[in-house]
């Protein structure tokens, strides 16, 4: 005897009524978005020396970059990081009017989160870790291992790092229209006012959440391009699968500085591009 599924009901003028729904939140979060760019940019300045002041030198060595197969005769290129929504510290193509994309390149310390960052596997099943939950997906994935040398990378793993930062822009406002928005889509208001509330909202897995949703940046977006307009070259961040130690580098940041990334390894094709520095950043931006 065949077994029938109730999945769900509802009427035709209910789609009316979330597709309303949906646009009040859309507009609710842009507005959200827009207010605290605006408060943003009026300390611009301020924000990238408090940044500038805690970045330092940092050297890796045999450090893990993993793409989808398409890139692999170019494993350093930064074309995938544009796609919607983007990477977690960079901005992708959500709404490029509202919203400059910008590329980056994100590497891990090791070849597990590296996988487990790419494919995305958060949780363990059965006694397996993520590293190895990653290697179950049937994705076609390339793996290099790169080093480098960056002149200035920002620690975001060290929270006393962001001290200055939070600083700046833990008393923002929001407008009383805003606030009354916010009542009426039932969507709370919140500012991030501490180191550790800042480092964990963007270190945090769903980052995801405001740009799928809702099409505004992730604060670690915003986060990140706000270090790149500053000159930082990298952010140093934990791994929110792994907890393993993960870099995002800016190379469109490289234009008057020594850092360099390349390729460990022999490779396949003479047209595979081995290192960016000062003098090629542009072919793989």
């Amino acid at each position: 005897m065949s077994k029938q599924w109730f999945l769900e009901s509802g009427r035709i003028s209910d789609i009316a009524k979330s597709k309303l729904k949906f646009d009040e939140l859309a507009k609710f979060h842009w507005q959200y978005y827009s207010e605290l760019a605006y408060q943003r940019s009026k300390i611009r300045e301020q924000l990238h020396a408090s940044l500038r002041e805690r970045a330092e030198p940092f050297e890796f060595q045999k450090w893990q970059r993993t793409v989808k197969y398409k890139y692999s005769l170019d494993p350093l290129g930064m074309k995938g990081s544009l796609v919607d929504p983007g990477g977690r510290f960079n901005i992708g193509e959500i709404d490029p009017a509202r919203y400059p994309a910008f590329p980056a390149l994100y590497l891990a310390q090791t070849k597990g989160t590296a996988l487990a960052e790419v494919l995305g596997r958060e949780t363990t099943t059965n006694g397996l870790t993520p590293e190895e939950l990653a290697l179950t997906k049937s994705d076609s994935i390339t793996v290099v291992s790169v080093s480098g040398k960056l002149e200035f990378v920002f620690d975001v793993r060290n929270r006393n790092n962001l001290s200055g930062f939070i600083n700046l822009v833990k008393d923002f406002k929001f407008s009383k229209a805003l606030i009354v928005r916010s009542h009426m889509v039932g969507f709370p208001l919140e500012l991030t006012r501490t180191v550790n509330q800042l480092g964990d909202v963007m270190e945090h897995r769903s980052w995801r959440r405001g740009p799928t949703l809702y099409d505004v940046p992730a604060v670690s977006q915003i986060f990140g391009a706000i270090a790149m307009d500053a000159g930082i070259e990298g952010l140093l961040y934990k791994s929110a699968i792994t907890s393993d130690p993960c870099l995002v580098v800016f190379p469109q940041t490289f234009l008057n500085s020594s850092a360099w990334i390349q390729l460990d390894d022999p490779v396949p094709s003479p047209e595979v591009l081995v290192r960016i520095d000062s003098t090629n950043f542009n072919a793989f931006v």
